[in-house]
């Protein structure tokens, strides 16, 4: 019995609990007093480094290699050719003598008769609907026809269905405008699809820019010229309404000049006052010598009568006309018409001078197109630029590739 109960202690076996314990202890990473929830994070598996991995690749496939893939086989083997021409050409004035440009280039501020203004208008009607629709009215192109057709690739091809204003945005891809400010030198290039057509829309180009700087100096010449043959017009307008109220005015008074015949008549009296003087002078001598009656006397003092009686009446028409008026008012009418036609005349010659000045000035500020580099015949096709644009997309695939996958673990460990 005793040893039986000295075995039983024996035979227990507590160590094993405590064994688990120390195994569960053992497994169980101590936990971490720096991490915030209290709980340490167990390492990653094999599996979570392999997902990683396969992410990345499948990524670097579908962002890198699938885009390179395409672009290869586009601009390898798919993309259309591209025919470019066009000319270069300066806008040049009469008076221009390049000085306006160069402070224009300077300070961004277009002098008086400067042609730089010009150079940037005709740049903006290149690119405008405006160019278009007179190149389409013209019936030596159809532009729309040409850039959708069905042999053109499908990114390069306009689809005719869309707006004209889409068009616009469509060919503001085809042209390339360039401008010097320096020099005042404007370049285009034009793209068609086949050569034939890129070199006749690059002449009508060509025409319809000088037909926009001819219809801009015309507009610049009746802009300056206006003012001016207005002017002469109201002056022209002013001097023969003063002709014509002279012309009615000596109608009505039947006399040429109001002023001559009133000389005329000053003279005529004076001439009939010296006569009586002189009748006058014979009557005092004779009455001396003769008697009161001699026949002779009594003539003298008939004619000295007679003269003095056509005395008072020249005076008496000169005083009064027909009409009632007297000279004295129809003088000074006609006066104040004869100036009113001196002043209208002179102001008709300045306007004639102020025209003449204004038609110089416009003159020189007419405007014409130096063409030095006509447009040729294309014999090659430069666009597209194949191999950089495989290049371009291969690096810029990859560049988007890295910054996306680079900007992922950012976001994934700042998370974590």
């Amino acid at each position: 019995m005793s040893d039986t109960t000295e075995k039983k202690p024996a035979e227990k076996a507590p160590a094993k609990p405590a064994e688990t314990k120390d195994a569960t202890a053992k497994k169980t990473p101590e936990k971490d007093p720096a991490a915030p929830t209290g709980v340490q994070r167990a390492p990653k598996g094999q599996s979570e480094v392999r997902r990683r991995r396969t992410r990345l690749i499948l990524s670097f496939l579908f962002c890198v290699l699938l885009p390179s893939v395409l672009g290869v086989v586009y601009y390898g083997f798919y993309a259309s050719d591209r025919y470019a021409t066009g000319a270069s050409f300066v806008v040049r004035g009469l008076d221009s003598g390049g000085s306006g440009d160069l402070v224009s280039s300077f300070t961004g501020l277009t002098s008086s008769g400067s042609t730089t203004a010009d150079s940037y208008i005709i740049r903006r009607y290149l690119q405008s609907g405006d160019l278009l629709l007179l190149l389409e009215s013209q019936g030596v192109l159809s532009l729309q026809d040409h850039y959708s057709d069905q042999a053109v690739d499908v990114l390069s091809r306009f689809d005719n269905t869309r707006p004209f204003e889409d068009f616009v945005d469509y060919w503001s891809r085809r042209i390339l405008t360039t401008y010097d400010s320096t020099t005042g030198i404007l370049t285009y290039e034009v793209q068609a699809f086949d050569p034939d057509t890129t070199l006749v829309l690059a002449n009508e180009i060509l025409e319809a820019a000088d037909g926009l700087v001819n219809e801009l100096s015309a507009d610049a010449r009746q802009d300056t010229l206006g003012f001016a043959l207005a002017e002469v017009e109201r002056a022209e307008a002013r001097l023969r309404d003063a002709q014509l109220e002279l012309r009615q005015f000596r109608s009505s008074t039947g006399t040429a000049d109001p002023l001559v015949n009133a000389q005329l008549d000053a003279e005529l009296i004076a001439g009939l006052e010296v006569q009586v003087a002189d009748l006058a002078a014979q009557i005092d001598e004779l009455s001396q010598n003769v008697a009161a009656g001699s026949p002779i006397l009594l003539q003298l003092e008939r004619r000295q009568a007679a003269v003095k009686a056509q005395i008072d009446e020249r005076r008496a028409a000169v005083g009064v006309q027909s009409d009632g008026t007297t000279s004295a008012d129809s003088l000074g009418i006609f006066e104040a018409l004869q100036i009113e036609q001196t002043f209208a005349q002179q102001r008709y010659a300045s306007a004639l001078t102020s025209l003449e000045q204004a038609r110089m000035d416009a003159d020189r500020l007419q405007r014409y197109l130096a063409v030095f580099a006509q447009p040729l015949y294309p014999q090659d096709a430069i666009y597209p630029r194949r191999v950089r644009n495989i290049i371009l997309v291969i690096v810029a695939s990859f560049v988007f590739w890295v910054i996306g996958t680079l900007v992922t673990y950012a976001v994934r460990d700042h998370l974590r």
